[in-house]
């Protein structure tokens, strides 16, 4: 089977998602997902920061940071991640989003600057939950809407909550759509 079966025209699989600040959601995941196919560790520098190299101080018995003359093979390598990681993101940018991460450092920076700039605050990501929620109870498929249209208005609904972490079963799902067919 050839690869454009499955690989819509103009996408890649070698190649980060573009994200030219419009779609935040879509490119989210598709981003989160290439970071993950590049290394297994990758997204944990994405979540969790990048790796600093420590060692135990043998007078102060204290964490100091190690020198990176003394880098292990292993520090060298977790210490690449981030920098993988940080041009996966810079080549996936536009020139204005790119500029709104210029002062970031890590991925992480990067990555969470990104999320804030998008979806906002914790109590703005909430504020947009509750809309969602409230798009979800309220949806209905609308006159001279055929089945398509409608199904694919309700899952744009569906993958911005979860999206922004608030999820519905498979069953809760099935029936909302079946409760909106026309008698």
């Amino acid at each position: 089977m050839s690869k454009e079966k499955y690989i819509p025209k103009g996408l890649s699989c070698s190649r980060p998602p573009y994200f030219n600040g419009k779609n935040y959601y879509y490119w989210k995941g598709k981003m989160e997902l290439f970071l993950r196919s590049q290394d297994v560790d990758m997204w944990t520098i994405i979540t969790n920061g990048n790796h600093i190299p420590m060692t135990t101080d043998d007078i102060t018995k204290t964490k100091v940071i190690t020198p990176e003359t003394s880098w292990t093979r292993e520090d060298k390598e977790k210490i690449l991640l981030n920098s993988e990681a940080r041009l996966f993101l810079s080549c996936t940018l536009s020139m204005e989003e790119s500029e709104r991460v210029d002062e970031c450092n890590t991925a992480k920076e990067v990555w969470d600057t990104l999320k804030i700039h998008h979806e906002g605050t914790n109590h703005v990501k909430e504020t947009r939950i509750d809309i969602g929620v409230r798009k979800f109870k309220i949806f209905e498929m609308v006159e001279n809407e055929n089945i398509d249209q409608m199904y694919s208005r309700f899952t744009s609904i569906v993958n911005e909550l979860r999206s922004l972490g608030k999820t519905y079963s498979t069953h809760d799902i099935i029936r909302k759509i079946l409760r909106c067919l026309p008698i």
